[in-house]
């Protein structure tokens, strides 16, 4: 894992990354390339005396292009670096407004490895099985992104097995609720009340990242504008966005000589942690109310696996493409991935690299999370959630495979839940 600082009289300090390095710090939505086309997948094995009989997969979009503000941001870094000298061959902005969210080439493929890697890993489920609508059924969040990563997943997962020419692709159904009305998958902005109250008017969050920035940032825009003889200098607000340009060259051009370079080790993570910090009060735990605003997709996987159960639905396979941000809604609701400690402005330096879940940490473009459903020889029903590959246990669940009763017993107060009755606001 290489870092190597160089200096130059005329261009000052920078710091040369490799991609392995910045990779191992996790401090990218960018997913390592090790897992993210990785082929040698191993089939789960069963649980004694049972048979997987049905899978929820909810899957993160593939690695994108910057959105409006980000962009924005970076127009503005391209005036700021301008006429400093270390920026001279990248300082300009190669990021157009007309491919704001669209997937780059690296986020057209990602998905479909893990199209190829769900085959391997549930090859036993997935053998024999052939596409039917009404049996596996594909659902995405309205847009272009999402339905692209989504069809890319489908040519994976049903890859050489269809109808269509010599690839034998497969063609799909999927549907995509109106993002407004849809509480499964936007379920934030699909909530008047978390508009109002989570997404605007969050005092505290603003509190703490106001903190944060005279804490944190501020010294690291001094630093930068005195190193680089930045004038006017550099806006503290900028600096969080230097991370966010560095993530997207690597995502977009698999370059880290440019935005990346101007960041120290200690900076890249105090940079990342401003985001860690405002998505904790947005998204997850900083406010009660994520804590249940997952509840609506909680209560159509309980009544899809009973219809299954019961014998009303011959659905064995639900498939959908979402935000990151509604992964943090879903583990939040569920009450896993939590830190010992709240993330807060005034944490240390060695608290914050200690931190075990953040976004960054967790939630990679095209990360999968998947619930694996088994019927068994003495009556049982279990369930198992498994996150990028790692099974993990449900709190108030005795093992990573929980039994269903449980399951529906953890979640009562949500599953259920009047979406409207607690997104009204006033």
């Amino acid at each position: 894992m290489a870092l190597f600082v160089s200096y130059n009289p005329t261009l000052c300090i920078t710091y040369n990354y490799s991609q392995e390095y910045l990779f191992s710090k996790h401090l990218f939505y960018v997913e390592p390339p090790q897992t993210a086309f990785a082929t040698d997948i191993k089939p789960i094995s069963y649980p004694a005396k049972c048979d997987l009989k049905q899978l929820h997969s909810v899957s993160r979009h593939g690695s994108r292009y910057p959105d409006e503000i980000e962009i924005t941001a970076f127009e503005s870094l391209e005036k700021t670096f301008a006429n400093v000298s270390v920026a001279k061959e990248w300082y300009k902005n190669p990021f157009p407004m007309s491919k704001k969210l669209q997937l780059v080439k690296r986020g057209e493929i990602e998905p479909y490895f893990d199209g190829l890697q769900c085959r391997k890993r549930y090859a036993k489920f997935w053998d024999g099985v052939k596409y039917d609508p009404e049996v596996i059924k594909f659902q995405s969040t309205q847009t272009s992104r999402h339905g692209a990563s989504l069809m890319a997943f489908s040519e994976g997962l049903f890859n050489g097995k269809g109808p269509l020419d010599t690839c034998k692709s497969q063609p799909i159904y999927y549907s995509t609720p109106p993002l407004l009305q849809d509480a499964e998958h936007y379920m934030f902005f699909a909530c008047r009340r978390w508009n109002e109250t989570v997404f605007n008017n969050n005092t505290l969050r603003d509190e703490q990242v106001y903190a944060y920035g005279n804490k944190t940032l501020v010294t690291i825009a001094k630093r930068l504008s005195d190193t680089h003889h930045i004038s006017p200098p550099l806006d503290p607000h900028q600096v969080p966005y230097i991370l966010i340009n560095c993530q997207f060259w690597l995502a977009a051009f698999n370059r880290t000589d440019a935005w990346c370079s101007l960041l120290s080790p200690k900076e890249l993570l105090l940079s990342r942690y401003y985001w860690d910090l405002r998505y904790y009060y947005q998204f997850l735990y900083g406010h009660p109310l994520n804590t249940r605003l997952g509840c609506r997709y909680l209560t159509q996987l309980v009544n899809e696996v009973e219809g299954y159960l019961n014998g009303n639905s011959s659905m064995i396979a639900d498939i959908r493409n979402v935000l990151g941000f509604t992964l943090s809604i879903l583990f939040a609701t569920m009450g896993v991935f939590k830190n010992e400690y709240p993330l807060t402005a005034n944490l240390t330096f060695e608290q914050i690299q200690n931190l075990k879940y953040t976004g960054h940490r967790l939630i990679y473009f095209s990360s999968t999370l998947y619930y694996e459903i088994y019927t068994c020889s003495d009556d049982r029903v279990l369930i198992r959630v498994v996150f990028n590959s790692e099974p993990f246990v449900v709190p108030g669940c005795e093992s990573e495979y929980c039994e269903w009763s449980k399951f529906k017993e953890i979640f009562g107060g949500k599953i259920g839940c009047d979406f409207e009755k607690m997104c009204a606001y006033p």
